[in-house]
């Protein structure tokens, strides 16, 4: 068995067993004419919905197709759980889906769409990240290149990080579409493989400070050695540090003062160099 499963394991301790209620349901195929939204308790389709719907439709796998939850009420059948996807497989002409049936009323019904909707745990950036990759999404395998050949990984960590680690997943898939892989390449390079390496400094602020510094300096990114060089004599901690008290100080975002002090460092660097 692989090391990375892990069996159901029940709670310890006191957990109070309260009257389980209902039944089960039966897992059945039922053709989509025969299914319906409750009006009293179902969301509207919003335009938001929409873009999930063609979402679903473009990617359609039956392997991502969860059984919709529906309510049988005497001989009506209602959408509990699973309107979208189901509006998208009758969109792409799928007559029928796998459901898994209660028999309840409709204020049951009403009740478990809260229950549903209400006690979902939502998946963490860091979570859906490690399932892309996994999967192979084209998205995720182009950002784990940039990551492997600037020596960063994402980390689960909470703390301690050691170079290259980093929980700002988001921030990279943004940074990624908006730099380009070379560039934000050689952002995290700035970081990673300079000075001490600078642990903890792959956020945000830094990652936008240090991006937005270099992306107007094709000299330097053409040879990136000069620009280690500039990075090797920068301390990005103790500029973060004078960072935060400006900001609190002016507001002026930490951003845009960690680009204001790099921009400084790279003049004065090439200023030395021409002295010299």
């Amino acid at each position: 068995m692989r090391s990375d499963l892990h069996p159901i394991i029940p709670l310890g301790g006191d957990v109070a067993a309260g009257h389980i209620s209902g039944q089960i349901g039966s897992l059945q195929t039922i053709s989509i004419s025969k299914l319906f939204v409750d009006g009293v308790y179902q969301r509207a389709v919003s335009v938001g919905s929409v873009k999930n719907i063609k979402r679903i439709c473009a990617k359609f796998d039956w392997a991502k197709f969860l059984p919709v939850i529906v309510a049988k009420d005497g001989e009506t059948y209602c959408i509990v759980d699973g309107q979208h996807r189901t509006t998208a497989a009758a969109t792409i002409g799928i007559q029928a889906v796998p459901c898994y049936v209660l028999s309840c009323s409709p204020s049951e019904a009403a009740a478990a769409f809260a229950a549903i909707n209400g006690n979902v745990t939502p998946v963490q950036p860091l979570d859906l990240w490690f399932a892309e990759l996994a999967a192979k999404e084209p998205s995720a395998v182009a950002l784990q290149r940039v990551l492997d050949a600037a020596g960063a990984k994402v980390t689960r960590k909470k703390e301690g990080f050691a170079p290259g680690e980093t929980r700002s997943i988001n921030v990279l898939r943004r940074a990624l579409d908006f730099y380009g892989s070379t560039i934000l390449t050689t952002i995290l390079q700035c970081i990673v493989e300079t000075g001490n390496g600078n642990p903890g400094m792959i956020f945000g602020a830094m990652i936008n400070g240090v991006g937005r510094a270099i992306r107007t300096k094709p000299d330097l990114l053409s040879h990136p050695s000069k620009l280690f060089e500039v990075f090797d004599g920068l301390a990005l901690s103790a500029i973060l540090y004078d960072a935060k008290i400006e900001t609190a100080r002016t507001g002026n975002p930490v951003q845009f003062i960690i680009t204001r002090a790099i921009n400084a460092e790279i003049a004065e660097h090439k200023e030395a160099r021409r002295a010299a």
